[in-house]
């Protein structure tokens, strides 16, 4: 995967790291430590469930010591290169799974689960407005490289840099109710925010936006350096890149917690057959895999392996402001048309794995009794009649990459000549499609392929199709001032029956206007030695700091 030359959104870090080969960090393994043994609950609002749970202990991972025969060096393979390992503007997963080892937050998600547990944080609690986060930091918690302690004052450096505007972070969005965060003293401090923001506890403080940088270092390190040589206080110390060719992470010895290897190398191997000649050859012990290759593994006592439902989602989008689609009829007529079991099996895709909604089965807000159209010939043609048409020319653009493109497209095609449509199906690099579904190029768009990677929380999901997102990553180019009003209140309804009733209320608009197809759910294929235990989230991403020998 390729960095572009400009400033991007968190989307476009999400849409290009769904878009690599098995994503772009294929083998990763990296022991987290257990939180302390004493861990204070949070005092979460008044039925605030899901969006807002209580810190609890993790189970301690137990470190494999060195052996007679030298350090424990575990080797993990990388679709994808070092481009910048800082939380605040890093573009890829392969860079994320890398600081995301080197450093540490107030807390992160527990093994296997979106349940929290402490990690920096001795003791976190919630006013009952949900507006004010108290925090107490573990003490004598050391910054690598001797940079001095963990204090409050990185936590406040490390939350407003992402939040202030003139940072122009990515990921601003995931701090978007922050006011400041107040500093009481060295170890203890406040996240006083505007209002209450329910993605702070599902995405925010246990992903990439909550982890906590050295003041001292950024400052006197600089961003640029910071994006290639970070620092942190977690398990590992950033120790050297190779460009092209691996990066190594060492033992951080003054860890508070536990790291269950010597030496982690993230070695760069961006081909899928590549990566399968070093599994086989015993030269890696972790990578994802593609669904293809996976029954190989799967049926040989020398690999492990799992297989895991993601809630990252396809769909075929339509643009609204085309005059090709403006009509809704035509828009039925395609959705009848497609036959998305067939479009899933060319792609390579697990039929079992059909979308029929924005939000996956077991995300808050999933619409459970959501339509299953099937395709239907005879209803496609009878909108077309309604719309006056009896065929159309339409373009289907869709980007080059693995697990999507030209198979869609081709399948997509062939059914909507059934029905007097002639697709002509446009392929182009990410960079290409990037621009012409954006900006002003975007009006021109007609039917497209797109895929977005999801954090579990919904509006991950709903927020990229606002009215403001026109232009931007909206590019069905709809726009509903009602769907714009019910996402803001998603981001404030603290109340887990009041806010699923919001998103599913969300996607049933979407539904009406008819101006998407959903095609899928990713699904997570993996393979690793049997001399690991891998440790992955619900949704299929590995956790690389609960990683441990097996």
């Amino acid at each position: 995967m390729s960095r572009l030359n400009r400033q991007i959104s968190r989307r476009d870090f999400l849409r290009l790291i769904s878009l690599t080969a098995g994503g772009s960090i294929l083998a990763a393994c990296a022991p987290q430590a257990t939180p302390a043994p004493t861990v204070q609950p949070v005092s979460a609002p008044t039925q605030s469930a899901p969006t807002q749970p209580p810190p609890t202990a993790a189970a301690a991972p137990t470190a494999m010591p060195p052996t007679a025969q030298g350090p424990q060096i575990l080797r993990v393979a990388s679709g994808a290169d070092l481009t910048n390992m800082d939380p605040a503007y890093f573009f890829d997963m392969g860079d994320y799974y890398m600081f995301g080892s080197v450093m540490s937050g107030l807390v992160r998600f527990a093994p296997e689960s979106y349940e929290i547990v402490n990690d920096l944080a001795d003791s976190i609690q919630t006013s009952e407005d949900g507006k004010t986060i108290t925090f107490a930091l573990k003490k004598g918690v050391k910054w690598q490289r001797d940079f001095g302690e963990v204090t409050a004052a990185d936590v406040k450096f490390s939350y407003e840099r992402i939040a202030d505007p003139a940072n122009k972070s990515p990921y601003q969005g995931d701090w978007a109710s922050l006011d400041h965060v107040e500093v009481v003293d060295d170890y203890t401090g406040k996240i006083v925010m505007k209002e209450p923001f329910a993605p702070l506890w599902t995405s925010t403080l246990p992903g990439s936006s909550g982890l906590v940088v050295c003041k001292k270092y950024f400052n006197e390190a600089g961003k640029d350096k910071f994006a290639i040589d970070p620092l942190g206080c977690g398990p590992y110390i950033f120790s050297e890149w190779k460009p092209q060719d691996r990066v190594i992470l060492k033992r951080n010895p003054d860890y508070y917690g536990k790291a269950g290897f010597d030496e982690i190398d993230f070695i760069y191997v961006p081909d899928e057959n590549a990566r399968q000649v070093a599994l086989d050859a015993k030269e890696l012990d972790f990578s994802s895999v593609v669904q293809e290759g996976f029954k190989r593994y799967a049926d040989n006592p020398d690999w492990k392996t799992a297989a895991l439902n993601g809630l990252d989602f396809t769909w075929i989008g339509m643009n609204v402001e085309n005059p090709k689609l403006s009509d809704i009829n035509v828009r039925h007529a395609i959705r009848y048309a497609l036959d998305v079991p067939s479009i899933l099996v060319a792609n390579g895709d697990d039929p079992a794995a059909q979308a029929f909604c924005m939000l996956a089965p077991g995300l808050l807000g999933s619409w459970t009794d959501a339509p299953h159209y099937q395709r239907d010939v005879t209803k496609a043609k009878d909108y077309m009649a309604k719309a006056g048409l009896k065929s159309l020319d339409l373009t289907i653009t869709v980007p080059v990459a693995a697990g999507g493109g030209s198979p869609i497209g081709e399948v997509a095609q062939q059914n909507l000549k059934d029905i007097g449509i002639n697709a002509t199906i446009k392929v182009l690099d990410m960079t290409a499609y990037q621009t012409v579904t954006q900006g002003e190029q975007g009006k021109q768009l007609e039917l497209f392929w797109e895929y977005y990677s999801m954090q579990p929380d919904p509006t991950w999901a709903t927020m990229w199709f606002t009215c403001e997102q026109i232009g931007q990553w909206n590019a069905m180019r709809w726009c509903s001032k009602e769907y714009d009003d019910l996402n803001t209140q998603g981001l404030g309804e603290m109340d887990k029956t009041k806010r699923a009733q919001i998103y599913i209320k969300m996607q049933q608009l979407f539904d009406v206007e008819c101006h998407a197809v959903w095609l899928s759910y990713n699904r997570a294929y993996y393979a690793y030695s049997p001399t690991l235990k891998p440790v992955m989230t619900p949704n299929g991403n590995p956790q690389l700091w609960y990683f441990e020998p097996a």
